[in-house]
């Protein structure tokens, strides 16, 4: 089987974990004997490829899906995709901007089949791949969008993490203890709440990796002026690096703060690694974790304060064995491939229907 990977033009220009699943379903399905090539536009040909398989459903994607459509290859989409109203009203922004979300996610709640270039992305594809069945209702509920066209793919985690050792990042950035979250410096991701958060405990370190978002140089500078005395910054560390394992491992307390994930690679990641995880309510995080993790609301830096006061007073070390036993027995690489390559083999066997 061929398979053409595509996405946005500026995905990569900050990498995360859209961005990570990406190139590691590629790795996996590659080692399950599937051809996968990152679609090249300038010399690719749609029609040499029996799938394209679409990563997030952002619009500069639905011309080559149309164009697959119409040359009769079979379509694929992750499409990584949340709505919430109140990420609208809690996160950084005008009263403009504001506004125009609630619109929009107003609009989808109560004119679902009303035409957007996502839902025609949705409608464009053969096979569309949730990451939760969450999400799955979700994508149902505000795009009119039949859920027999979906296969949940839950996300994988690599099995490496389970041997992160911690002295690596000790010895780059010394060894007291401290808060660790992972991701872009951005405001979905809700760094500066985080920052708030920690400051209440006084004396707690606070360490961020991840590189700041060029779209948002004065979230940035907000984050680090909040964050200036107990907040070290780290730029983007590579996910194959080793010192992104050993910081996972060297951690007292992992926090996934955004206002939405689905779910956060970064915590399952860490939670393999053996840290102790906090998570944001928002998005499909309880479908992963269960009640093998305390839930944060992203809104609120008092109730994350308390809850991190917690969970660093208090860990239960078989709460934190429970969980990573459940992600080695359902969220890796090679369980995610698998539920794909038999997705891709039914779909590419089907007669169209759009």
């Amino acid at each position: 089987m061929n398979v053409a990977f595509f996405t946005y033009p500026a995905a990569f220009q900050n990498v995360g974990g859209g961005e990570v699943l990406l190139l590691k379903m590629k790795e996996y399905l590659e080692r399950r004997g599937v051809t996968v090539d990152l679609f090249d536009i300038w010399k690719g040909r749609i029609e040499r490829y029996d799938l394209l398989h679409v990563f997030g459903s952002v619009k500069d994607c639905l011309g080559l899906m149309q164009v697959a459509n119409r040359r009769s290859v079979k379509v694929a989409i992750t499409p990584l995709l949340w709505s919430d109203i109140r990420r609208a009203i809690f996160t950084e922004g005008s009263i403009k901007t504001k506004g125009e979300f609630v619109a929009r996610h107003l609009a989808k709640v109560l004119f679902p089949a009303f035409p957007s270039s996502r839902r025609k992305m949705l409608l464009s594809s053969d096979l569309i791949f949730p990451n939760s069945e969450i999400e799955k209702k979700q994508i149902a509920r505000l795009f009119a969008v039949p859920e027999e066209k979906m296969s949940v793919v839950y996300n994988g985690v690599d099995e490496r993490f389970l041997n992160a050792d911690a002295e690596l990042f000790r010895q780059r950035f010394g060894a007291k203890p401290f808060v660790l979250s992972v991701g872009r410096i951005e405001p979905r991701k809700n760094q500066l709440n985080l920052i708030r958060a920690v400051k209440r405990l006084g004396g707690m370190r606070l360490v961020l990796i991840g590189s700041p978002v060029s779209e948002y140089p004065e979230y940035d500078v907000q984050c680090r002026r909040e964050g200036e005395g107990f907040t070290t910054f780290v730029p983007t560390i590579p996910h194959d690096d080793p010192l992104l394992e050993s910081a996972y491992a060297a951690c007292s307390l992992f926090v996934l703060q955004g206002w939405f994930e689905t779910p956060g690679l970064v915590a399952l990641e860490a939670a393999l690694a053996g840290a102790t995880v906090i998570v944001t309510r928002g998005g499909s995080t309880v479908e992963y974790f269960a009640d093998m993790a305390d839930y944060l609301d992203p809104a609120s830096p008092v109730q994350m304060s308390e809850l991190i006061r917690r969970n660093l007073d208090s860990v239960s070390s078989e709460r934190k064995n429970e969980l990573k036993m459940r992600i080695l027995d359902r969220y890796t690489w090679d369980r995610a491939a698998e539920k794909t390559l038999q997705a891709y083999q039914t779909c590419v066997t089907s007669p169209t229907e759009k």
